[in-house]
């Protein structure tokens, strides 16, 4: 064998030379990207389509021999087309803000670095910026595997025209954050979300430390900077952008802790053969009206992967009255199955509104 060093020197050189050939590869699809976006500007076909990018990591995936695993494949095409949409058009992407939360880090997840971002102070905010364009797109918690159901983003579902195009799932490590020591810690401040995620971790080692509820974790990390003995919850990024040190990491009660966020938009997606689809129903006050829309949503072979309950309010209470149901299920609009189970239960239900679909990314989980 040869000398381990100059062998190393050898694979080193060959993996410059194919780092090179990637880079020219990249360019050359930027070129074409470029091309598109000059097509798509004549038309009113949007720059982000969830649709296609899944069916180019799907071939991805497909044509992918190893040894690098299907999960890497995906990400870095992701982050490909991510970067490649600036060079279409500019987007615009409204998130609940501030900068350096979760919600900031899932929309640079799915957008890239070259989108443009506006931070706003609100959930109805960021439905408010793309219903009225002033945002392309928006990103919104949904659902946490802790913490559970943002039922702020169901609400907004049913005052306003903004459709569900995409979704993205981002695993949520939360931080302790100060310039404290942590015997010196007296209180913690965090998002009420964090906060809940955190609850068992906190109890044993800060018992007594006060729990204050804050609009976000970039806010709580504001809040701990400026006061001696305060500590916040969130992630790293906040402990950088405000001269905070991370005095304990991991601190989630579960390892397993993922947020799902859903992306805005006004367009709706073509179907890709393996789609969600969510729906905000109302049903007719009497006995059996929800087992009966479950049943036909079941005689129409449509798998239900998630049901949540929300009271009523503000515009959806003068339709619908006390409750409403948010829906989501395996399929697309367009099929044959659903248009027959929305037919279907339409009769059983006081309101009933198509939030749209998306591409079910089952590569991300």
């Amino acid at each position: 064998m040869n000398d381990p060093i100059q062998e190393i020197e050898r694979l080193r050189r060959e993996v410059d030379r194919l780092d090179v050939r990637i880079l020219r590869a990249i360019n050359e699809r930027a070129t074409v990207v470029t091309e598109i976006g000059k097509v798509k500007g004549l038309t009113n076909i949007p720059v982000y389509q969830p649709t296609r990018e899944a069916e180019v990591i799907d071939n991805m995936i497909t044509a992918n021999t190893g040894p690098m695993p299907d999960s890497a494949i995906a990400a870095i095409f992701a982050q490909i087309m991510a970067s490649g949409r600036p060079l279409e058009h500019p987007i615009r992407v409204a998130f609940l803000g501030p900068e350096h939360t979760h919600t900031h880090r899932a929309a640079e997840k799915e957008f890239g670095t070259g989108a443009e971002y506006e931070a706003v102070a609100s959930i109805p905010q960021v439905f408010s910026q793309v219903e009225g364009g002033g945002s392309d797109y928006g990103v919104v918690p949904i659902e946490n595997s802790t913490a559970g159901t943002v039922g702020e983003t169901i609400d907004m579902f049913v005052e306003t025209a903004a459709r569900i195009v995409g979704e993205t799932t981002l695993s949520i490590t939360h931080h302790l954050l100060s310039k404290s020591p942590m015997a010196a810690i007296k209180v913690i401040y965090s998002h009420p979300q964090a906060l809940d995620q955190c609850r068992g971790w906190l109890a044993e080692n800060l018992p007594l430390a006060e729990r204050v509820e804050v609009a976000s974790t970039a806010a709580a990390a504001s809040r701990a900077a400026s006061e001696t003995g305060a500590a916040a919850l969130g992630p790293k990024e906040g402990a950088e952008a405000y001269g905070l040190a991370a005095v304990r990491s991991d601190i989630q009660d579960f390892a397993d802790n993922t947020t799902r966020f859903f992306v805005l938009g006004r367009a709706s997606n073509p179907s890709t053969g393996d789609d969600r689809t969510a729906l905000i129903i109302a049903v007719v006050d009497r006995v059996g009206a929800l087992h009966d829309v479950l049943g036909v949503l079941r005689s129409h072979d449509l798998n239900l992967s998630n049901i949540q309950t929300r009271p009523a309010r503000r515009q959806a209470q003068q339709e619908s009255g006390d409750y409403v149901f948010f829906i989501e299920f395996g399929g697309h609009p367009d099929d044959s199955n659903v248009q027959g189970a929305v037919d279907g239960i339409r009769s059983l239900c006081r309101l009933i509104k198509v939030l749209g679909a998306w591409p079910a990314r089952n590569y991300e989980h």
